[in-house]
């Protein structure tokens, strides 16, 4: 799916997109309008074909049959395409909110200046010129009928525009956690870890991984897998605090980075989150069983001014990996 329409084009596909996503269930999100525009713009007859048996008799898309046509017809969109359609689309709200205040702004003062000027002329004007007058006084208050609901349409569009892009926002926090855990995702990690490794002051980064995560699969089943993943996370995110950032790295690795910490400062935090990893009991909700023993190998390492960010995250893994050769259940500074 490409998306190279000129602005203009763009702009027409929004409006239709917009007055076919207020018309259904479906609440106005990214997927929601990915789905309308790929039918309005005509590029995807596949989709259009679907929708418009979907919708025979004036049945209603849900979130779910929206959900679906997107899964089915648009869903090979990349991450970073969705971000910047994301973007653009807020961009042109933005636009269209902006137009709206100053059109509202100008109808009034033009409705203002229109009613001034015909009083004016009533007040000085002759017998036969007030006639005149007060044919421009009618005309006037036509006119301000036809912009007060002109204003109305301005400001409702104004709130919808509003209205969207708050839900683009709220998507797009959603798209950088970890549906999982609720902690910040790979993506969420790399935006916080580069603003933190702009800003001046230490920081500090601890990696950690589950211990025989695979063993613990392997024995009592990927549902229980990830009772354990949500555990560790809920450990991790209630240990730390201020501008701390806790991070689901990538399957059984997690990742904290420590602003304003130093490497002993790190290597104490690190010590506490594998300590109460390892006092975590579970619960098998299948046998009312209370699993434990279970625990995190840690490296830590501080952040050198001007590296690469990479550089910083392998430094911490290859400590991490120090602390597995070494036992487990341990932390390893680098």
């Amino acid at each position: 799916m490409t998306y190279d329409d000129s602005p203009e084009k763009s702009a027409e596909w929004l409006r239709l997109a917009i007055a076919h996503m207020s018309k259904h269930d479906a609440a106005f999100h990214p997927v929601t309008y990915a789905v309308w525009y790929e039918y309005v713009s005509g590029g995807n007859e596949a989709l259009r074909r679907d929708v418009d048996h979907l919708t025979m008799n004036g049945r209603k898309l849900t979130e779910e049959i929206t959900r679906r046509m997107f899964d089915k017809h648009v869903a090979e969109i990349t991450a970073e395409k969705a971000q910047r359609i994301n973007g653009d689309l807020r961009r042109m709200l933005g636009a269209v909110a902006d137009s709206t205040t100053a059109t509202d702004q100008q109808t009034t003062r033009f409705s203002e200046r229109l009613t001034t000027f015909g009083k004016e002329l009533a007040t000085n004007a002759g017998s036969r010129l007030s006639e005149s007058v007060g044919s421009v006084l009618r005309d006037t208050r036509d006119l301000q009928q036809v912009l007060d609901g002109l204003k109305d349409r301005l400001v409702a569009t104004r709130g919808e525009a509003d209205q969207l892009r708050s839900e683009l926002d709220r998507v797009r926090e959603q798209v950088l956690l970890d549906g999982l855990t609720g902690l910040v995702n790979r993506r969420g990690f790399d935006e916080k870890l580069a603003g933190l490794a702009a800003a001046e002051g230490s920081l500090c980064l601890v990696m950690l991984d589950v211990d025989h995560f695979k063993q613990i699969n392997d024995q009592y089943g990927h549902v229980f897998g990830d009772r354990v993943l949500r555990a560790i996370g809920e450990v991790l995110k209630s240990a730390v605090k201020g501008r701390d950032v806790v991070a689901r790295y990538g399957g059984e690795e997690f990742a904290v980075l420590l602003p304003e910490t130093r490497v002993d400062g790190a290597h104490s935090v690190a010590e506490q989150l594998r300590s109460q990893v390892e006092r975590t009991r579970i619960r098998r909700l299948s046998t009312e069983e209370t699993i434990g023993s279970i625990t995190v190998s840690a490296g830590v390492t501080a952040y050198r001014s001007g590296e690469d960010a990479t550089q910083f995250v392998q430094r911490a893994d290859t400590a991490l990996y120090a602390s597995k050769a070494g036992g487990r259940n341990r932390v390893t500074v680098a």
